[in-house]
């Protein structure tokens, strides 16, 4: 049954107080003598930390949320636990009531009482989350860690909450409680098909002729219940459970929110799924063009840019790269940018030469409008966070905006708002997706953006090294970095030191080459650059041929050395999920001592699906020398556990070949 809202705020005003209770700053519930005692969890072995409680409130009709969380540190990997994050979702709150304490082992309370700090985190997937965090003080393992805050909404807003049940801890008690806003009368019943969640994006869905409702992703016979007060039959929603599992975890799995356990509330203003987006994209359409309306100095800016002989992709492209460069005050590589107050119309972009994400694209649009151009506004949800359901009637679902150019009869999919993102590329979380795309004379409507492919994610690596004695290598080693490879790399290091970068780049080169390599960058890479390769050069020393009964071996593929098989497991139950399609070139050279030859190379190896391609090869290079080559591009970004047999079978061909290695005669 879907529950109905309150009728008069007075009421459970009193039971609202009785549910958060716990909000008083020195009233933490009792720790029982079972929590004390608790070392580890049967349920989830070695687990760094257990949560014992926690509850998560949300009152609506007085614009206000509540988190309360009761946790115990068990290892020393679950200190990490001690940082605390509040998710800065699509409306604007304020924070209060913050408070925490740490219990340590031998009873001492160290109490903590001060104010969020504004941070940037990143989560699997590369999802970046604006948090305000705070830290506990004094924890150790054995350690009890309270908090609690209070999240206040503005006057006569609408935050229907999500209820993320699961998280990667187990949990002996969850409580979860929604008190709606006003509703209207339910007078008849609407109810849809019910359906199964298969993961991906289809959802349990029941619509009633109420003012909110919900899509439930919880397991079979799990559902949030209504609740009725004993006086004039006032209703709030709720839902409690014990022992709740951890959310599993397969490698390149779909985002958390995805696959695990959730409810997802919504006012809904629409009967029909249709109706509302229909609604919802008029809305939007109208706002959009408003703010594309007000455009003073835009068409002076497109004459100063482009040049009467410039053909439409090249005005296009110059245009791009002028907002590309502009400030964007939505990146930021540590902390939240500085904002300046949301502009109206075009044209304070320009003048204040610098907006949010999608301030900068709707710029982008105006100017392509003006240099006779057609272009739309897309707006589009996130990947990396989870998919488009038509169901759930809110436009929260919605992240970004991007632009649609019509050149040549063909539409390009662009979005200079993304820092660091080339011309003609999308960033993945944005690729692949159902958005709203507004359709000129007529109401937005649903469509897709295009999938990734491999063409958009390219490294090229090519080392040249020569061995000497013991089975030592010297040599140099050239990386380039391409499309979608380039820009997440440029992000990653936007708010690193040059020291740092450096370091960035020598890491993730050292941890492809054998154990031991000494790696050192001799150029200054292109960080700052929108368009074109990064290109890094290295000198490397270190290990590279292995003997043993003075029979010496080297790798086929020295940057696969530390590889393993990507899928160990026999079956699946949860898609894969790929964050881009991609492709990795490699030329290695190696020139071996004169007394040293190769005594046979490996036979060339090859795997081929649908959506893939591998092959290797090594051939001799000359009297004394070897180069090998691989090459593998993946072009499918999901695949459903229906297909993991043949996915997994290409990947253990790719480790069986990457894992050969070619003998050596002589000695070393």
């Amino acid at each position: 049954m879907i529950p109905t809202t309150c009728r008069n705020a007075s009421l459970h005003l009193s039971l609202f107080l009785i549910l958060i209770s716990f909000a008083r700053a020195a009233d933490w519930p009792p720790i029982t003598p079972d929590q004390k005692s608790t070392s580890s969890v049967s349920q989830q072995p070695d687990a760094p930390a257990v949560i014992f409680y926690r509850e998560d409130t949300t009152d609506d009709s007085k614009n206000f949320r509540s988190v309360y969380v009761r946790l115990k540190v068990l290892t020393e990997a679950g200190k990490r636990y001690q940082d605390v994050e509040i998710p800065v979702g699509h409306n604007a709150f304020t924070v209060s009531q913050v408070s925490g304490r740490t219990v340590q082992p031998d009873g001492q309370i160290v109490p903590w009482d001060g104010q969020p700090i504004d941070k940037i985190v990143v989560r699997d997937h590369g999802l970046r989350l604006h948090v305000k965090s705070f830290t506990l003080p004094a924890v150790a393992v054995g350690s009890i860690l309270d908090y609690r805050y209070s999240l206040h909404f503005a006057e006569d807003s609408r935050n229907a909450p999500e209820w993320l049940v699961q998280n990667e801890l187990f949990q002996k008690r969850v409580v979860f409680k929604f008190i709606p806003t006003k509703y209207q009368p339910k007078v008849d019943s609407l109810r849809g098909d019910t359906g199964s969640y298969d993961r991906i994006g289809n959802s349990n869905l029941e619509q009633v002729n109420s003012e909110y409702t919900w899509i439930n992703h919880l397991p079979a016979g799990k559902q949030p219940e209504d609740h009725m007060t004993a006086v004039d039959q006032y209703k709030w929603v709720g839902f409690e459970m014990n022992d709740v599992p951890p959310a599993a975890y397969e490698p390149d799995q779909p985002p958390p929110i995805a696959v695990s356990w959730r409810v997802d509330f919504f006012y809904r203003t629409q009967a029909k799924p249709d109706t509302y987006w229909k609604a919802a994209g008029k809305n939007w359409d109208k706002e959009v063009e408003s703010f594309l309306s007000k455009k003073g100095g835009v068409s002076e800016a497109v004459t100063k840019l482009v040049e009467a002989g410039d053909n439409p992709e090249a005005k296009l492209r110059k245009i791009y790269d002028f907002v590309s460069q502009l400030q964007n005050q939505s990146f930021s590589a540590s902390a939240p940018a500085i904002a300046l107050a949301p502009a109206a119309g075009a044209e304070e972009v320009l003048k204040n030469r610098g907006g949010t994400h999608d301030e900068l694209n709707r710029l982008f649009l105006a100017m392509v409008r003006a240099a006779g151009i057609p272009a739309a506004m897309m707006w589009v949800p996130d990947r990396g966070k989870a998919p488009f359901d038509i169901g759930y009637m809110t436009t929260d679902q919605f992240v970004a905006e991007i632009s649609v150019v019509q050149l040549g009869g063909q539409d390009v999919f662009l979005d200079p708002g993304t820092k660091f993102c080339p011309y003609g590329l999308l960033p993945w979380h944005y690729a692949g997706v159902r958005g709203m795309r507004q359709n000129t004379g007529a109401n937005p409507t649903l469509v897709d953006t295009p999938a990734p492919t491999y063409k958009g994610a390219l490294i090229q690596r090519v080392a040249r090294v020569q061995v000497m004695e013991k089975g030592m290598m010297q040599g140099q080693v050239a990386i380039g970095y391409a499309g979608q490879e380039a820009m997440t790399r440029r992000e990653m290091a936007a708010g690193l030191s040059p020291d740092d970068r450096q370091r960035f780049l020598e890491h993730e080169l050292a941890s492809w080459l054998p154990p031991g390599t000494t790696v050192h960058l001799t150029n200054t890479p292109d960080w700052d650059k929108t368009e074109g390769t990064l290109a890094a050069q290295f000198k490397v020393t270190g290990p590279l041929a292995t003997g043993e009964g003075g029979k010496w071996q080297i790798p086929a593929q020295i940057f696969e050395t530390n590889s393993r098989a990507r899928f160990t497991s026999a079956q699946r139950t949860s898609p894969v999920f790929f964050d881009y399609a991609s492709r990795r070139v490699d030329e290695v050279h190696i020139s071996l001592p004169d007394n040293i030859a190769a005594d046979n190379m490996p036979a060339a190896r090859q795997a081929k699906t649908p959506y893939a391609l591998y092959v290797s090869e090594q051939k001799s290079e000359g009297p004394r020398g070897i180069v090998s080559t691989r090459d593998i591009a993946m072009n499918g970004v999901l695949f459903t556990p229906n297909e993991y047999k043949d996915l997994k079978e290409f990947y253990d061909k790719v480790a069986d070949g990457d894992k050969g290695t070619v003998p050596l005669k002589g000695s070393l």
